[in-house]
């Protein structure tokens, strides 16, 4: 029988060079035995900050509904027929103005 896994979720993911020797001191000034450790602490303290300063109002960038406008769908413009024959395409071109 296999072994449960204790996180069945794997994400992979890339780090520039600066962020990583972050994560490695981290590591080990905690004494954390796996980098993958590390990251899940560090994720799971930002998420826990992002929390808070979420709950204080800011950090949004989504724009509130106008509730002054109408749900109605709007009207396409009307437009004129296209024209069918090259002689009806000359003309249309030439009432436009490009002739």
């Amino acid at each position: 029988m296999p072994r449960p896994l204790t996180f069945p979720i794997k994400k992979l993911i890339g780090f520039d060079p600066e962020l990583w020797k972050r994560i490695q001191e981290y590591r080990f000034k905690a004494r954390i035995n796996t980098e993958s450790d590390a990251i899940r602490e560090l994720i799971a303290a930002g998420l826990g900050k992002a929390a808070v300063s979420s709950e204080s109002g800011s950090g949004s960038a989504r724009k509130p509904r106008s509730t002054g406008k109408s749900a109605a769908p709007r009207k396409a413009p009307e437009r004129k027929a296209a024209p069918s024959s090259k002689l009806d395409q000359i003309r249309a071109l030439r009432e436009q103005g490009a002739g």
